[in-house]
């Protein structure tokens, strides 16, 4: 596939906006809306120029991706590679500095543009495009499929149905394509914020299992699904999706307790006996048998 151009308008439904995936009534059609407008805000004050410290380390020459994501995926040099949901697109652009062509897709016009600066400044976007796009209408009007599909952290607890989102991904990827996630773990989004301060005892402040309604902000202002890991295994293999491995660790690549240390490797985690799965990952393949092949 020949290199796209980031400011280039995508064949991928780029102008796809958040409440499309759902039909008008539906209330998460309003909510999805809410949670793009939330991020919308948030971005909008930065630029590839005038940033934040995890843009300026990306375009120091730093990856954005843990040592452990680059490990278990291996090498991607000359694959096509999708990131569903890339936000501001570090990690998706670290991939293109390992070598693959890349396509990144954000629900957040903000998001894109910072993504495709940053495509430009640091050189990369000769191999990497940025779509707008809800990740539930991510494949309508196109036929292509990728080597790679990969999603990072912080996304699964946006979308309320992880049986759509895993058809998404199977329905892009190559029969025999690689799927990879790392998210931060269910056990640990269900504790409290700050996992246990002072010595405290941890508790469960959030839902574990998937609900009927969000977990809606006091200001309204975004709504998240809670997704257990039973919940996020068996959507990627009722999609078709082979598992080939569940790794759970005990450290995570951002700082959730005042208690958490930061090792050698930039991995945040606690000191002592406090031994919490903070971060999964998951690894797969689409079988040639799956649905939709």
């Amino acid at each position: 596939m020949d290199g796209p151009a980031s400011g280039e308008a995508s064949e991928l439904g780029e102008e796809s906006t958040s409440g499309e995936a759902f039909e008008s009534g539906d209330p998460h059609r309003a909510r999805f809306e809410a949670n793009r407008e939330h991020w919308e805000s948030m971005v909008e004050p930065v630029s590839a120029t005038d940033g934040t410290a995890e843009i300026e380390s990306f375009l120091a020459g730093e990856s954005a991706l843990l040592p452990v994501q680059r490990e278990e995926l291996g090498d991607v040099d000359g694959a096509r590679l999708l990131d569903l949901q890339c936000s501001i697109g570090t990690r998706t652009l670290s991939w293109a500095r390992e070598g693959a062509t890349v396509t990144g897709a954000d629900i957040s016009a903000e998001s894109v543009r910072v993504a495709r600066e940053l495509a430009d400044e640091a050189g990369l976007a000769d191999r990497a495009e940025f779509v707008r796009s809800n990740v539930y209408d991510l494949p309508d009007g196109h036929d292509r499929r990728y080597d790679t599909v990969v999603t990072n952290f912080g996304v699964l607890c946006w979308l309320p149905d992880l049986d759509r989102w895993a058809a998404v991904a199977a329905e892009l990827l190559e029969p025999g394509g690689t799927f990879y996630l790392a998210e931060h773990h269910p056990i640990a989004t269900a504790l409290s914020d700050d996992l246990g301060t002072g010595g405290e005892p941890l508790s469960v402040e959030h839902p574990y299992f998937s609900t009927d309604d969000p977990v809606t902000a006091p200001d309204g202002s975004t709504h998240k699904w809670p997704h257990g890991l039973g919940e996020i295994l068996t959507a990627l293999a009722d999609a078709g999706i082979r598992i080939r491995f569940v790794h759970e660790y005990p450290f995570s690549p951002i700082r959730r307790s005042s208690e958490m240390v930061q090792d050698d490797r930039g991995r945040w985690r606690f000191e002592g006996d406090r031994d919490l799965p903070l971060l999964v990952t998951v690894k797969g393949e689409l079988r040639s048998d799956a649905p939709g092949v």
